[in-house]
């Protein structure tokens, strides 16, 4: 089964996946191959997959923002020479759960990403009353809400 989580950013591709389960507003689905065609919006921004390699099953974790998946036994267009189940991954931000991720690490990159947010916060209540949220600090709240997770 081929696994594709992409954003703008980031692509991971796992053709030997066996499992993938992802978190949906009314339940928990795990798909395996052959699954029904379903798409869906990924509800509390996590996917788990397992995949098998060489006969030793690995589970890979991501904590995603803003996504959706497919599910499609036709394939896309571009991957004709696979055939078979398809699961496609889209999101705007992706983190991969790993023992190389630190708790500290993600606490001190939210730290440093709040402290910005308050800065521009700061600058644009000096500046006007009316409190017009430019860019950038759209991105600095999306960016510290995902840390926060």
């Amino acid at each position: 089964m081929l696994f594709l989580l992409a954003t703008s950013e980031y692509n991971n591709v796992q053709l030997n996946t066996t499992k993938v389960r992802v978190h949906l507003r009314n339940g928990i689905a795990e798909i395996f191959d052959q699954h029904q065609d379903l798409m869906g919006k990924v509800e509390n921004n996590l996917v788990e997959i397992e995949t098998n390699f060489e006969n030793k099953i690995e589970k890979f974790s991501f904590i995603l923002q803003d996504a959706v998946f497919v599910v499609s036994n036709q394939g896309l267009e571009g991957t004709l020479e696979h055939k078979g189940t398809g699961v496609y991954v889209y999101a705007k931000k992706v983190r991969e759960i790993n023992s190389d991720l630190s708790i500290d690490e993600i606490t001190k990159q939210y730290d440093q990403k709040k402290l910005q947010l308050d800065g521009e916060l700061e600058k644009v209540n000096e500046k006007e009353e009316n409190k017009a949220l430019n860019s950038k600090i759209l991105l600095l709240k999306e960016d510290v809400e995902f840390l926060r997770r």
